[in-house]
């Protein structure tokens, strides 16, 4: 595990000896000591910081007043790490801890009407040479603090941070692949990454929703996906009606399976059926695999620039006939975001 991950997401949480343990207060009854902990003064949480996050929530949960009463913004950070950040997407958990674990530290022992606007501007300033974590700590901070009126901690006026412009400003990717690079990287590619990129440009699907495609999303009306970031808001999916390229790559993802393997279900899986994506959304092996691909293009000088595999889907919204077909591609909600991030050819003026 990093470094930067070792620091406790909770007060009274330490990593030791492989796994995360949190020691229990000696404030805590004795009967509560045997229901909720059996009598030890220490118990094991897991080896993973989502999983003991997990296990942290529930504990508090069955405690008797154990997070009841919030003094400090440490405390309140307690509370939200075992109520709040465990309801939330696996990859989002990882980065609101570790956020919590940099936060702690620095506004822990503050009260929290004692945090003003200007302590987030000068945490901003301070964490400058790191922009994109800076931004992440912000946000964590300034739902900290909506929390903290949901809960009758602070009145509504008192939030110090809302409507705020304090995050770093991201520059926004400009990368855009041609179809002339596009075809000669996939020279070099393997017989599975051909595969992956051809459905992957005739699609414009999130890498996770790519990685989590099974046979039974292909039907005689085309390929029906329910993107995973939205599937706990507004839950619609999207069907992909069949053309030739969409055809054609789907059959030559679903030639690349492993024969060998049966009852397979993932059309991308490795040599044991297993998908490319675990359950806690990562996609390292993928992943190695892809940059593996861009080193090789660049070594040979097919490429002179490298892109990454979001870049992919940034071609698909681009080479799209028009803004509303792109933001149908890429499922997105508003064309806002679609135009912004993802339209990267430049616009033509008569």
């Amino acid at each position: 595990m990093a470094k930067s991950q070792l620091k406790p997401f909770a007060q009274g949480v330490r990593w030791k000896n492989g796994a995360w343990r949190y020691r229990v207060p000696r404030w805590v009854d004795p009967i509560t000591l045997n229901r909720v902990f059996e009598g030890r003064k220490e118990v094991t949480l897991g080896p993973n910081m989502a999983d003991a996050a997990q296990r942290y929530s529930e504990l508090m949960r069955e405690m008797e007043g154990g997070i009841s009463t919030i003094r400090t913004i440490g405390e309140l950070m307690d509370r939200y790490a075992a109520e709040v950040i465990p309801l939330k997407a696996p990859a989002t958990r990882k980065n609101n801890l570790i956020s919590i674990s940099r936060l702690r530290p620095v506004f822990g022992a503050m009260l929290p009407h004692e945090f003003e606007s200007h302590h987030a501007f000068k945490y901003r300033d301070i964490r400058r040479e790191t922009p994109t974590s800076a931004n992440r700590d912000i946000e964590v901070l300034s739902h900290l603090f909506s929390k903290a009126i949901e809960w009758g901690l602070l009145r509504n006026d008192q939030h110090p941070i809302r409507g705020l412009r304090i995050k770093n400003p991201s520059k926004t990717r400009d990368r855009y692949v041609s179809n002339a690079e596009l075809e000669a990287a996939l020279e070099l590619a393997s017989p599975f990454l051909c595969a992956y990129v051809r459905l992957k440009v005739a699609l414009g699907l999130r890498k996770a929703d790519m990685l989590r495609l099974e046979l039974r999303n292909a039907s005689p009306d085309g390929i029906t996906a329910k993107p995973s970031k939205t599937a706990s808001t507004s839950g619609k999916s999207t069907v992909y009606t069949w053309n030739e390229e969409r055809q054609s790559a789907w059959e030559a993802a679903k030639a690349m399976r492993p024969k060998r393997v049966a009852s397979i279900t993932y059309l991308f899986c490795t040599r044991s059926g297993d998908p490319y994506i675990k359950e806690d959304g990562t996609t390292s092996g993928f992943d190695s695999i892809f940059r593996r691909w861009i080193d090789k293009c660049l070594e040979k000088g097919v490429i002179g620039e490298r892109f990454t595999e979001n870049d992919l889907r940034a071609k698909v919204a681009s080479d799209s006939q028009d803004l509303e077909q792109a933001r149908r591609r890429l499922s997105h909600t508003s064309a806002t975001t679609t135009r912004r991030h993802y339209a990267r050819k430049p616009e033509r003026a008569d």
